[in-house]
């Protein structure tokens, strides 16, 4: 019995030294979430239900097992305390933020192994809590601390480094079967990490055997944890607009190179040619940092650190470009956030090159601008389609087929056209378009928040949703004769046929 409590007090004294140990993150860590819940205030006052959230808060269903997404669907029921998912926002978006910050803070640690937190430091962790392509996921009421949390799991394995080999292969699997449980667009974060862990090794004039054998317990905890997902825990996909499959072999390194030129091009077309341009001068600031600081031949080290450059990049999308079908959206595409990052942080902590660290404030002052952009146009866009929601329904309170006794059954509703961007949106600049990719399509009817409200939310008495995909029958075809126009729809029907033509 008494070495049992000997034991035990041995553990428990050996946990006080690593909290005091990492100690010195709590601050850098509030400070910088302060920074992100002030740049998302707008998002979160705007309390918009993005993409299937009212879905979700008119169900309070999960959901998330489907993607094989386990660790999601148990912390939900904690987080909501409850297996009903009420609307709990914003506390799941808040929660998420602490996990970014979080992971900011490890990454940030991890590169330079500082432990005095300066302003630099801080305007270069910005891009990974309020990249553009990581506001889609904070934007998620229910899905947001999860998203989050995948990018805590894969980035805290590599606190083990210096625990011991079984330790640190142990943190890897464990973090990225966490990972995988929680979002899999997280997938190239690790191998982004390690990658620059492996130019700061090279730089100090580490071992190459150390550094060899550095990649290799990585690379060796990293497949084997995907491989243990895919093999045990990952469900047959069931949606039709992404697979997790991969394509035939002869087709793979094609499609792979076809995948990442579409993320790439979403990039071009989506941010403004200044974001581009301080990108690029980061990139080769980069560069010249990496050489500069070597200690070992210059020219090695350029060639090297362009390789690292494009090697990043190219895991900054994850595993979803080797996928048959990838997910294109902007949730998916956050990694490139966390690239910026690393780019940041590799020059923040650098010593001298002003000039270089003042672009890295540039980008993340713009970034943090385009945030409160962001928040404000998501609640011009709700405003606007409630108004067209509203507008419809009031239209159909004076039908006769809505308001008869009718005799041919329920009344089948479809609906066309398209309700568009509201007119703020609509007019922003061209070269600002990653807010509609941000921000749901409204190039098709309505979207899907507005559909589920229009037929679930309002309990419209005697009226079936009737979608062509799902009925086989487009009332586009029947030759409906008008009802009602106005300035914004067509009200075409007859008998238990409606066919809602928006403008």
């Amino acid at each position: 019995m008494y070495n049992f409590v000997e034991l035990i007090t041995k553990y428990l004294g050996k946990q006080k030294e690593t909290i005091k140990q990492y100690q010195f993150m709590l601050k850098p860590c509030l400070m910088l979430a302060a920074v992100y819940t002030l740049a998302l205030s707008a998002l979160l006052r705007a309390n918009y239900s993005y993409r299937d959230d009212l879905n979700r808060v008119i169900s309070g269903r999960k959901g998330w097992d489907d993607y094989g997404r386990y660790l999601s669907n148990f912390l939900s029921t904690i987080i909501h305390a409850d297996h009903y998912l009420t609307d709990v926002s914003p506390l799941p978006q808040l929660i998420a933020v602490l996990f970014v910050a979080m992971s900011g803070i490890i990454i940030w640690y991890s590169v330079s192994e500082k432990q005095k937190f300066s302003v630099w430091d801080l305007a270069a962790l910005v891009p990974l809590g309020i990249s553009p392509y990581f506001l889609a996921c904070i934007s998620f009421k229910y899905d947001s601390p999860y998203m989050a949390l995948s990018i805590l799991v894969s980035v805290i394995p590599i606190l083990f480094l210096k625990c011991g080999t079984k330790r640190y292969l142990c943190a890897i699997i464990i973090g990225i079967l966490m990972m995988c449980a929680t979002y899999q667009a997280s997938s190239g974060i690790f191998p982004m990490l390690v990658i620059l862990m492996c130019m700061k090794f090279w730089n100090q004039k580490e071992n190459i055997k150390m550094i060899l054998k550095f990649v290799g317990k990585s690379a060796v905890g990293y497949f084997t944890g995907l491989i243990i997902f895919k093999i045990f825990l990952m469900p047959p996909s069931t949606r039709e607009y992404v697979s997790n499959s991969l394509p035939p072999l002869k087709e793979l390194i094609p499609e792979t190179i076809t995948h990442l030129i579409h993320y790439f091009s979403l990039i071009k077309d989506g941010f403004k040619k200044e974001w581009l341009i301080l990108i690029l001068c980061m990139a080769v600031a980069f560069i010249f940092v990496m050489v500069r600081d070597s200690k070992r031949n210059k020219f090695a080290t350029a060639c090297l650190s362009v390789v690292v450059l494009g090697a990043m990049l190219l895991f900054s999308f994850g595993m979803y470009p080797v996928l048959a079908k990838p997910l294109f959206h902007a949730r998916a595409m956050y990694g490139f956030g966390v690239f910026i990052t690393l780019l940041g942080i590799s020059l923040a902590t650098s010593k001298k090159i002003y000039c270089a660290k003042l672009v890295c404030v540039a980008l993340s002052w713009c970034f943090f601008v385009f945030s409160f952009t962001y928040g404000n146009a998501l609640q011009i866009q709700e405003d606007y389609a409630q108004f067209r929601v509203k507008e419809v329904l009031d239209d159909l309170n004076d039908v006769d087929i809505m308001i008869s006794n009718n005799d041919h059954g329920a009344i089948k509703i479809q609906f066309s056209g398209a309700i568009g961007y509201a007119p703020a949106i609509r007019n922003i600049p061209k070269d600002a378009k990653i807010l509609k990719q941000l921000i749901p399509s409204q190039t098709s009817r309505f979207r899907y928040n507005e559909l589920y409200k229009f037929f679930y939310y309002y309990k419209l008495k005697n009226v079936h949703r009737n979608l062509p995909q799902d009925s086989g029958v487009d009332f586009e075809t029947y030759n409906l004769p008008v009802i009602k126009d106005t300035m914004f729809h067509t009200i075409r029907g007859k008998d238990n046929c409606i066919l809602i033509d928006l403008k």
